[in-house]
């Protein structure tokens, strides 16, 4: 044995010692990786619906190797989803390595028509070609067929339809190539006709590709060209450009959709609409296919292709099998699946079909209870409908439609309750389209009233719509002495509306009883009306009690802030006052120093100056300057900061100016064309061009001002000026019209200064009876969807959406109707009805008043008002200090009348002049005059540094 052999059989320790660890090692990743596929397999098996659980379980068992186990988990994925082209062309590559011998082929193609029914895939219909054309032993037939249906699917895709029809062409040239005879044979006549028709066969797939408008279409003219022996005919050369035409249209459609990002939704919803306009059926379904592919999710795209094939193609087999792909996509669209349903009855289908698809669609988890009434009175209407009323009202399809309705009574009160905690039909929907049957057609009071005394016994006795529906049904069905009763009972126990409970029964009585039972009807009612306002009286008298309690508190909250406001303001003036007076700074060297001071004999602070550093000279000590009896310490700095105050003071502000930076003067005549318009965005891309083209419509536009900051930003308000006076009316009109998802605010173009006022919307103050205030409605939900709602229960007048500056939705809404009578029965039907996942709380618009004047102008902003023009003076309010000179000020009679009056600069007594406040000077004098003369800045400095 030599060494090799010796140290294969003896590996060295350390070599051992490793492979021990790598082993351990691999164990462990081992361990790990099976735990995780076992969390896996327990939350799809929990939860079969959890999309994310399947993907990831089927990455986890292909990277283990487990074949087996991968193909279970995509056949149970399968089952409730839809796979995307990267999931089935995984899953067909590993099945074609497995089937290396083709013994299998027949379930690979099997598999390969399911992955071409979920979405229009042109690289799983390339894959499915080539693994035809690899194994041909069902023949050349077969091969075509599969190409013939992928050009069917995507034979019109202008992207990528190039690619399945050129693939198709290569196969057909690679069978001519096979028919051509053995170098040096001599062809048959039969071989001769065979090459004949191959021929003809591939010059037909070039001319239907060339009829088609498809990228790359010149290419494909090219090479036709080149297989034709002849010249190209001319119906040919026609179609091309017929085909070349159509293509230049859609281009601008394909660049949107190559340089937008995916999902590219817009995008396509605009191909889309310019398809559905062309009209063209085949091209139609082609855009939806590839719109759905990349937008699978979108609930709004689903119904649209569904709509169209329900109303326009009415194909049985493509629309329902649309139809069931859009329920695998979007399980919890209950719409999908209440039209899923009627298109099953559209299409005859038996009713195992139909019952089948609805127990598949009550466990796909909807996202509000109101979703499965709807689908339960979608399936109870097909039962209705199966049922022929002209024979026997007891056939089997009537028992069959009561136990149907019975079904979905119980399901909402018991399934629904246990979900959403409360019962599924708050409005007893179902129950009422179930008694009416049994009195309209089944002609069976007894159980009608039976459904309707179960709907009162569920809390719905105090609302007045139920009893003049219940009432409504037995003057139709029934008689008129139970009807009679039922509204009686109405007047006692109606509490929402009662007006319109006792207004039925003395209409009810005038058409149908007698003076006597007429007058016992009106005495009931003004009785039980005198009762209701009693009660009313008394609630707004509490929540008047409850209203006025609020509002003390809150103005003794209001008062508190203030007073800690204005302590706080005191606490801080007194410590500034404090440090003045202990720490006092004056300029020295270039820098300020804190100096400390003492009283003099006369009780004046003299400052102590500091010591100067070295090598620069000391500044000039302060100077005392005379004023009467007394003496004060001024320095440069303080005259320099007093006079630069006056000079300000006494020269007016610039007016603004516009975006052009020249100044603008009120114009009365340009304000009558003029509009304001705010709210805008800050980053609004060219607002003087998007003005334009907003108010275009009103008329021709002269002129945008904008408004800029110091830093040239725009601040988000603007002066459009028209040419027309007229224009600037109709403009007013676009106030709270949306610009970039943000409601313009436009007004009167106003000078303000002169007192003008402009009050655009004017809030109510009064209850509005013909309108519905609507709270807690999501904030995704649009002005349209609201109108759909509330116009299905009468004639609308308006609705308006309530928002913030900034377009955001509050979750409010206001909806007028025509009259009263058609809001009141609205804000019975819709109070309480979800939308999306809110329920929404809709009431008669009753706005609480408003405190001050008739336009919501307070106490607060009068005294605001006031504040304002006694501040106006040297642009300044009255709590600012005046930074005048002290010489220029004359003394209050309160100083004259103790000591001797001072003589001014101009030799003048207090006497002689009006007297003044130390503070503010008066408006009839000027303050930089004296004797009639205009002082100087010479004449400053005399009297500040005289000794």
């Amino acid at each position: 044995m030599d060494s090799a052999e010796e140290e294969m059989q003896n590996p060295p320790s350390e070599d051992v010692e490793m492979a021990q660890d790598d082993d351990e090692e691999d164990s462990s990743s081992s361990d790990s990786e099976d735990e995780t596929t076992r969390q896996l397999e327990a939350k799809v098996s929990s939860n079969p619906y959890d999309y994310n659980s399947h993907v990831e379980l089927i990455t986890a068992q292909r990277r283990e190797g487990e074949l087996v186990e991968v193909r279970q988990a995509r056949e149970r994925m399968s089952k409730f989803f839809p796979l995307t082209e990267e999931l089935w062309l995984d899953w067909l590559t590993d099945e074609m390595k497995l089937d290396s011998g083709r013994q299998n082929r027949a379930a690979i193609n099997k598999l390969f028509e399911r992955a071409v029914k979920d979405y229009l895939c042109a690289d799983v219909w390339l894959e499915y070609i080539q693994y035809c054309i690899g194994g041909m032993e069902d023949g050349l037939e077969s091969v075509r067929a599969v190409c013939e249906k992928a050009l069917t699917a995507g034979g019109l895709h202008v992207s990528k339809g190039t690619m399945l029809w050129d693939v198709y062409r290569e196969f057909e040239n690679a069978v001519l190539a096979g028919m051509q005879p053995d170098p040096g044979s001599i062809c048959t006549g039969d071989q001769e006709e065979k090459m004949q028709a191959q021929i003809t066969r591939i010059n037909s797939i070039f001319r239907r590709q060339l009829s088609i408008p498809l990228l790359g279409m010149d290419g494909t003219y090219l090479e036709y060209e080149e297989f034709q022996t002849g010249p190209v005919d001319a119906t040919v050369k026609q179609a091309y450009q017929k085909a070349l035409e159509k293509l230049e249209k859609y281009k601008p459609f394909e660049e949107s959709l190559t340089s937008a990002p995916a999902p590219r939704l817009q995008e396509y919803l605009a191909y889309i609409d310019y398809e559905l306009a062309e009209d063209e059926p085949t091209r139609i379904q082609c855009i939806f296919e590839r719109a759905i592919q990349e937008n699978p999710l979108v609930v709004e795209l689903w119904t649209k292709y569904t709509h169209y094939l329900d109303t326009k193609l009415r194909i049985p087999n493509i629309a329902l099998a649309t139809h069931e792909r859009a329920t695998r996509n979007c399980p919890w669209a209950a719409a999908l699946w209440q039209g899923y349903l009627l298109a099953l009855e559209r299409h005859r289908q038996p009713k195992e079909k139909i019952k089948e698809v609805m127990d598949t669609a009550l466990p796909a988890g909807f996202p509000q209870a109101s979703d499965y009434v709807s689908l339960w009175q979608t399936y109870c209407d097909y039962h209705r409908r199966r049922v022929d009323w002209t024979k026997d009202a007891e056939s089997p399809g009537v028992d069959e439609l009561r136990s149907t309705y019975q079904q979905a009574v119980d399901y909402c009160k018991d399934s629904l309750q246990q979900y959403f905690g409360e019962t599924g039909d708050p409005q007893c929907t179902l129950q009422r389209s179930w008694a009416r049957i049994e009195a309209k057609h089944c002609k069976n009071m007894g159980k009608a009233r039976e459904l309707w005394d179960g709907i009162m016994a569920e809390g719905h006795g105090r609302e007045a719509q139920m009893w003049l529906e219940y009432a409504d049904l037995e003057r139709s069905f029934g008689d008129a002495e139970r009807s009679r009763k039922v509204l009686q009972k109405a007047v006692s126990k109606a509490s929402d509306w009662p007006e319109s409970v006792c207004e039925a029964l003395i209409n009810f009585e005038r058409e149908e009883g007698t003076l006597e039972t007429y007058d016992n009807a009106v005495a009931r009612c003004e009785a039980q009306l005198k009762r209701v306002q009693e009660r009313r009286a008394k609630q707004a008298e509490k929540e008047m009690v409850a209203a006025q309690a609020e509002e003390q508190k809150a103005e003794a909250r209001k008062k508190n802030r203030a007073e800690k406001k204005t302590a706080k303001k005191q606490e801080m003036k007194q410590g500034q006052k404090r440090k003045l007076d202990h720490q006092p700074f004056v300029k020295s060297g270039g820098t300020l120093h804190t100096v400390e001071s003492s009283v003099d004999e006369e009780g004046f602070k003299v400052p102590s100056m500091p010591a100067p550093k070295t090598g620069k000279a000391p500044e000039e000590p302060p100077v005392k300057r005379a004023k009467g009896d007394e003496t004060e310490e001024v320095t440069f700095s303080t005259f320099s900061a007093a006079w630069q105050s006056i000079h300000e003071a006494t020269i007016p502000p610039a007016p603004s100016p516009t975006s052009t930076g020249d100044v603008h003067v009120h114009d009365p005549e340009r304000e009558r064309r003029s509009v304001f318009v705010s709210n805008l965005s800050y980053n609004l891309q060219n607002p003087q061009d998007k003005m334009r083209e907003v108010f275009s419509e009103c008329g021709e536009v002269a002129d945008v001002r904008l408004a800029f900051t110091s830093k040239k930003k725009f601040r988000g308000f603007c002066y459009v000026e028209f040419k027309d006076e007229s224009a600037a009316v109709k403009a007013l009109g676009f106030d709270h019209k949306e610009v970039e998802r943000r409601p313009l605010f436009v007004s009167p173009c106003i000078d303000k200064r002169k007192g003008d006022k402009f009050h655009g919307f004017q809030y109510a103050t009064k209850l509005e009876k013909n309108k519905l205030f609507v709270s807690n409605l999501p904030f995704t939900v649009t002005k349209e969807a609201l109108e759909n709602i509330f116009k299905q229960h009468g004639p609308l007048k308006g609705v308006r959406m309530v928002t913030y500056r900034s377009g955001k939705p509050k979750g409010l809404a206001y909806v007028e109707y025509e009259d009263e009578q058609t809001a009141s029965q609205a804000v019975l039907k819709t109070d309480g009805l979800m939308i999306g996942d809110r329920k929404i709380e809709v009431a008669v618009s009753n706005p609480p008043t408003r405190r001050g004047g008739p336009h919501g102008e307070g106490v607060n902003d009068r005294l605001r008002a006031d504040t304002f023009k006694e501040s106006q003076y040297r642009g300044k309010s009255r709590t600012q200090l005046s930074l005048l000179p002290r010489s220029l000020h004359k003394p209050t009679p309160t100083s004259a009348s103790t000591s001797k009056p001072p003589t001014g600069s101009n030799g003048t007594t207090s006497s002689d002049k009006p007297t003044t406040t130390s503070d503010q000077p008066t408006t009839n004098q000027d303050p930089l005059k004296q004797g009639g003369k205009r002082l100087t800045n010479a004449d400053f400095a005399k009297m500040f540094f005289k000794k």
